[in-house]
C-alpha cells in the first residue's frame, strides 16, 4: 500500500534497514554475494566463444572510425556495449577469461542498484536477501552473465533505471531525480532496443498512479527519442545492405503461450541453462517444481492483493503491485509487438529486463505465503531444489561444443602448410561454420589461410539464425560453379563421415577426391576438415 503522498509503505516484514543491523544478517548477505559471484565465475572458460560472442569481439577489433558503421550494419543492437567492450579489450587483451570477465563484472554490479531499488520499495530484509539468493542461483542470469554480449549490461542499466524511477516517484522535489533517471535510460536504450520497454512500463505506472509527474516524464522520454535519433538514422542507412531486418529476425516465430511458459520456467530454474540447441530448454520436472514453488505463491499473493483492494474500496499501489506492473508490461508489449509488426521480436534473452522485478515479486510471495506450515514446506522444497541443482552443476562434466572444434582443426591445417607463402584455401558451406573457422584462423600466427563460403549446395541445410556480418569482406562468398581450385580444404559438420552425402558427394561428382580427413568429436556432431584434389 501507499500513503497519502503516494510513497511506498514499509513491508509487513523486517525493515530493509535490518539488512546491515546485525552480524548474522551481514554474514547471510555476504554469503549470498559470495554465491552470486562464484556461480558466475564457475566454468567461465570451459567453452570457447560462440557465434554471437565472436561477433562482439570482431566488432570491438575495428578502429573507432569504423566501429559504429560495422555495428549499425548489424541493425538489431545499439552500439554502447561494443564501445565499452573495445575499451575493455584495449586494457587487457582478448584472452577468453578477460573478455568474459567484462559481462561477469557487469552482472555483479547489478547487486548495488538491486538493493537500492528494493530499499526504495521499502521491502523487508528477508525479502531482499531471498530475492538476491534467487538471482544468485538463477541459471538464466548466470548464462547471460558469462556471455560476451550486452545482456548483463542491459540488466544492470534496467536495475539502475527502476531504482531511480521509484526514487523519482517517491520524491516531492522529483525533477532532480528525473535528470538522473533520463541519463540512465539513455544508456539503457543505447544498450538494447528492449530498454524502450522499460521506459514504457515506467510511463504506464505513472498513468495509473501519479499523473502529476507524467508530463515531466513524457517530456524526458521525448528528449530520449531525440538523442536516439542519430542512431536510428545510421541504422536506416545501413539497413539497405543484405535483406534488411528480415535477415536478422525473419526466422523468429511469433510467440505463443508455450513460449511465455518457457520464459518464466527459465526465470525459475536454479543453475541450469541451455548452452546449445541440442540441449533441453528446461527439464520437465523443473517446470513442475517451478509451478509449485513459485507459481502457487504468486497466485496466492495476487489473490491476496485483489481481496485487499476489494475490502479497502480503493486500488492503492503497494510494492508487489508495482513489481507486477514492471514485470508484466514489458512481456505484454513484446508479445503485442511480435504479432503486430511484420517480424516477431520475441526473444527470452531480451526480456532479461523483467528478471529483477519478477524475482523480487517471487521472494515477496514466498515470504508472505500463509499458513506458516505451508510457507516452511515450500521454502524447504526450494532449498532442496537449489541443493540438487547446485550439486549437479558442480559434478556435471562440460560438453565439447561443435563451434569449439574449429580452432583445433584449423591449427592442424596450418601445420600442414608447406611454406609461409603458400596460400591455403578452406571452404565452408554454412555461414555458422565459416565465421567460426575464420575467427579461429585469425590466431594462426601469420599463415596465409583464406576462408570461403559456398552457398546453396543441395542437401545442406543452413540455420537462418546465423549469417555473416553485413559490413564484412574477410570471407569470400562464391557459387559452387565458381570453384576452380585444384587443391583445397572443405569444412563441414555431420553426425558421421560419408562420401555419399553432400558436400562430399557433390564435390566427387565434380571430379574431386578425398586425400586427407581431419575430424573432431563434439556433443551430438562431428566437425570435419577434408583435403580434396581434382583428378
Amino acid at each position: 500500500m501507499t500513503n497519502a503522498k503516494g510513497f511506498f509503505l514499509q513491508s509487513d516484514n523486517a525493515s530493509s534497514a535490518d539488512l546491515f543491523s546485525s552480524y548474522s544478517s551481514i554474514f547471510i548477505l555476504v554469503s549470498i554475494v559470495v554465491v552470486f559471484i562464484g556461480a558466475r565465475l564457475w566454468g567461465l572458460t570451459s567453452s570457447c566463444l560462440w557465434f554471437d560472442e565472436v561477433f562482439s569481439v570482431h566488432a570491438a577489433r575495428h578502429e573507432w572510425s569504423q566501429l559504429l558503421g560495422f555495428v549499425a550494419a548489424d541493425i538489431i543492437h545499439p552500439p554502447l556495449f561494443y564501445v565499452l567492450l573495445k575499451v575493455w579489450i584495449s586494457i587487457g587483451g582478448e584472452s577468453l577469461f578477460w573478455v568474459r570477465l567484462f559481462p561477469v563484472l557487469t552482472s555483479i554490479f547489478v547487486i548495488f542498484p538491486f538493493i537500492l531499488f528494493s530499499r526504495e520499495l521499502r521491502l523487508g530484509a528477508t525479502e531482499i536477501k531471498l530475492a538476491l539468493l534467487l538471482m544468485a542461483v538463477n541459471g538464466y542470469l548466470i548464462k547471460y552473465a558469462q556471455e560476451v554480449r550486452m545482456y548483463s549490461l542491459l540488466l544492470f542499466f534496467t536495475a539502475c533505471s527502476l531504482w531511480l524511477f521509484v526514487r523519482f516517484f517517491n520524491a516531492t522535489q522529483a525533477r532532480k531525480y528525473l535528470v538522473a533517471l533520463s541519463a540512465i535510460n539513455l544508456l539503457l536504450i543505447y544498450t538494447h532496443y528492449f530498454g524502450w520497454l522499460v521506459v514504457a512500463a515506467e510511463a504506464v505506472f505513472l498513468v495509473l498512479r501519479e499523473r502529476d509527474k507524467l508530463l515531466d516524464f513524457l517530456i524526458a522520454a521525448a528528449v530520449l527519442l531525440l538523442c536516439f535519433s542519430p542512431w536510428v538514422y545510421a541504422v536506416t542507412v545501413a539497413a539497405g545492405q543484405g535483406r534488411g531486418l528480415a535477415q536478422n529476425i525473419g526466422w523468429v516465430a511469433r510467440p505463443r503461450l508455450a513460449d511465455v511458459v518457457q520464459f518464466f520456467a527459465q526465470l525459475n530454474a536454479p543453475f541450469y541453462f541451455r548452452q546449445s540447441s541440442n540441449q533441453a530448454v528446461y527439464a520437465r520436472w523443473g517446470l513442475l517444481a517451478g509451478l509449485v514453488i513459485f507459481g502457487l505463491p504468486l497466485v496466492a499473493l495476487s489473490w491476496q492483493l485483489v481481496r485487499r483492494n476489494y475490502q479497502a474500496g480503493e486500488p492503492g499501489f503497494s510494492a508487489p503491485k508495482c513489481l507486477i506492473l514492471l514485470a508484466v508490461v514489458p512481456v505484454v508489449l513484446a508479445l503485442l509487438a511480435s504479432w503486430v509488426l511484420p517480424h516477431s521480436v520475441w526473444g527470452t534473452r531480451h526480456l532479461i529486463i523483467v528478471a529483477v522485478p519478477y524475482l523480487l515479486l517471487a521472494a515477496i510471495a514466498l515470504v508472505q505465503l500463509r499458513p506458516h506450515w505451508l510457507r516452511i514446506t515450500v521454502l524447504l522444497l526450494l532449498g532442496c531444489w537449489l541443493f540438487v541443482a547446485g550439486a549437479g552443476t558442480l559434478l556435471r562434466r562440460g560438453d565439447t561444443h561443435i563451434w569449439c572444434t574449429w580452432e583445433q582443426l584449423s591449427q592442424q591445417v596450418v601445420q600442414r602448410q608447406d611454406t609461409q607463402t603458400e596460400v591455403i584455401k578452406v571452404y565452408a558451406f554454412e555461414d555458422l561454420v565459416a565465421y567460426h573457422l575464420w575467427f579461429a584462423l585469425e590466431k594462426s600466427g601469420g599463415a596465409t589461410v583464406n576462408v570461403g563460403l559456398i552457398k546453396d549446395v543441395p542437401g545442406i541445410r543452413e540455420d537462418p539464425a546465423y549469417f555473416l556480418p553485413r559490413a564484412f569482406s574477410g570471407i569470400t562468398v562464391e557459387d559452387l560453379n565458381a570453384l576452380n581450385e585444384k587443391r583445397l580444404w572443405i569444412a563441414f559438420r555431420d553426425t558421421d563421415f560419408s562420401e555419399h552425402r553432400p558436400p562430399l558427394k557433390t564435390l566427387r561428382d565434380r571430379g574431386y577426391e578425398v586425400r586427407e580427413v581431419l575430424q573432431a568429436e563434439a556433443t551430438g556432431q562431428r566437425a570435419f576438415l577434408v583435403r580434396i584434389e581434382q583428378h
